[in-house]
């Protein structure tokens, strides 16, 4: 059976970004979804599951399909003092906040050259290629019930 909307896939993967490691599904593990209601899985990632049968496969995901494009307005540089009172501002470290309308915001910390610290608000993986190694274990047709719902009961899914 192909990878299709309303069909459950069960799949594991290694994500490398610039050649490098950055997630993958836990040994053992799997990650189950509905495909056309994956919450949480990136439209580029879902493309290519689609079409696919069991089995093994590499893909890239270009940044508009995954995390958007790196955009520069993003970043700022405030001052040390700034800083909410107690945080350690070391590169990697995340800050959150709200926007004047009380929307969340996540930045992360870039760098930091004296009393000056560089802030981004760009997802960690924004303007990179997303190169993901996946293998299919099981594709089945979505059960009524998963439709309604729009998610996996079940194994790796939605216990009620």
């Amino acid at each position: 059976m192909k990878v299709a909307d309303k069909t459950v896939v069960k799949f594991e993967y290694v994500l490398r970004v610039d050649g490098e490691i950055e997630d993958r599904t836990h040994e053992g593990e799997t990650q189950t979804v509905l495909i056309g209601h994956a919450h949480g899985l990136l439209a580029g990632l879902e493309a290519a599951l689609r079409g696919r049968e069991v089995g093994s496969f590499v893909v890239s995901v270009p940044p508009a399909q995954g995390y958007g494009e790196y955009d520069a307005s993003k970043c700022l540089e405030v001052r040390r003092a700034e800083l909410p009172a107690g945080f350690d501002p070391q590169p990697g470290a995340l800050l959150y906040a709200e926007d004047e309308a009380g929307n969340p915001l996540s930045y992360r910390v870039t760098a930091v050259n004296g009393d000056r610290v560089t802030l981004d608000a760009n997802p960690k993986w924004a303007g990179k290629t997303l190169e993901y190694t996946v293998t299919i274990h099981a594709v089945r047709e979505a059960e009524p019930e998963e439709l309604a719902h729009k998610h996996v009961h079940g194994e790796g899914g939605v216990r009620h």
